[in-house]
């Protein structure tokens, strides 16, 4: 399947209509300006973490972020038009931010895109970013949505979509046993192997799939874990199905979609879509890594900007299709970890709508 084209509008409806519409379109017609040389690209890359950094400090400072993003993007603008005044765009590049792989090159496929995007992040992340964190962040979400880890022991999981598989080891080091993770991205299944291998964990493996048609047999698994996955792909819904699917009659799935509305947040990621949409992603990760910037960080600003389908959905769509799919005792999680947008939400924050919508959805459910 072709990547759709998609107009700017499409892609940040935020563009059109909305009170960042008027800086935003100045700053991405100044990153546009700049036109198609090495240093284009990086500059433009050198935004993601700008925006993104100005933005948190906006969320975490208690104030309506409406005129400090606004104030961001003027600044942006203003920098790029400069910089292109100035003859940066005439600079070439060298080495490993000229001379890139090209993961957009000679791939036309959404799923390998995907793929590689997240192979090419997830390989990257330290020892700490692999095993401590998502170990920490998966048992403040169950345990703080009333989900015990009782539930969790020795219950087979499948992580669905598991990416480099770090939370594949979460689940197996929080009791479950055995897990599963499948993921399109051949990197991927090779480097969470080899990280299993070496750490001599067992009871977990790797299979490369698609979650649109999970390699596994029906009724094969107690627990389902979808997070942050289907919004990715070509068919979330099917994607569900399959979910039910594999799942045993009497267990329990959790999954992760991206929230519309979305407040400025996705707002932010949207316009940055944009002013990425055409970049290739080997170069923009080189372009954030001459500038130090961890592994997990880069994953964290790039994972949504840069991949090629990054849908957002309503609570309403998301149970319909649920129910629809046949899930029973169908729940939104209101609670979060300390960084979740959800649990800013739960604990009150001033402005938490503008900033954050309705916060990530997050779902518990059941098979009859």
């Amino acid at each position: 399947m072709l990547i759709d084209t998609m107009n700017d509008f499409e892609i940040a409806p935020c563009l059109a209509d909305g009170p960042l519409a008027e800086r935003g379109l100045k700053f991405t017609d100044a990153a546009r300006d700049l036109g198609d040389r090495p240093f284009a690209s990086i500059l433009r890359a050198w935004c993601v973490p700008s925006l993104f950094t100005r933005m948190e400090q906006l969320l975490d400072s208690g104030e309506d972020p409406i005129d400090g993003i606004n104030s961001a993007l003027h600044d942006l603008a203003k920098f790029l038009s400069c910089a292109n005044d100035v003859g940066f765009d005439l600079i070439e590049a060298n080495g490993s931010l000229a001379n890139t792989n090209g993961d957009n090159a000679a791939k036309v496929d959404v799923k390998d895109l995907t793929g590689d995007h997240y192979g090419n992040l997830f390989k990257e992340f330290s020892s700490r970013s692999y095993w401590d964190e998502p170990v920490n962040l998966l048992e403040q979400r169950l345990v703080r949505n009333g989900i015990s880890l009782s539930q969790v022991q020795n219950k087979s999981v499948l992580d669905s979509g598991c990416g480099g598989g770090r939370y594949s080891a979460a689940w197996r080091l929080l009791g479950a046993n055995p897990v599963t993770g499948v993921d399109i991205s051949p990197i991927n299944i090779e480097d969470a192997t080899r990280r299993a291998e070496l750490a001599n964990l067992d009871g977990i493996s790797f299979k490369q799939g698609n979650v649109l048609d999970l390699p596994v047999d029906d009724a094969e698994f107690d627990i389902v874990f979808s997070n942050g996955v289907l919004h990715h792909t070509t068919d979330w819904k099917k994607g569900l199905l399959e979910s039910m699917r594999v799942l045993k009659p009497g267990g329990w799935g959790w999954l992760y979609l991206i929230e519309n509305p979305g407040g400025v947040f996705w707002d932010v990621i949207e316009i940055l879509r944009v002013v990425m949409k055409n970049e290739d992603k080997a170069r923009s990760r080189a372009a954030l890594q001459k500038i130090n910037m961890p592994a997990n960080r880069i994953f964290y600003m790039l994972d949504h900007v840069m991949v090629p389908i990054n849908l957002r959905l309503s609570p309403a769509e998301i149970e319909d299709c649920l129910h629809s799919c046949g899930a029973v005792n169908v729940r939104r999680l209101v609670r979060g970890a300390d960084i979740d947008r959800i649990e800013r939400i739960f604990q009150g924050e001033q402005y938490a709508a503008e900033r954050f919508g309705v916060g990530e959805n997050r779902y518990f459910f059941s098979k009859p």
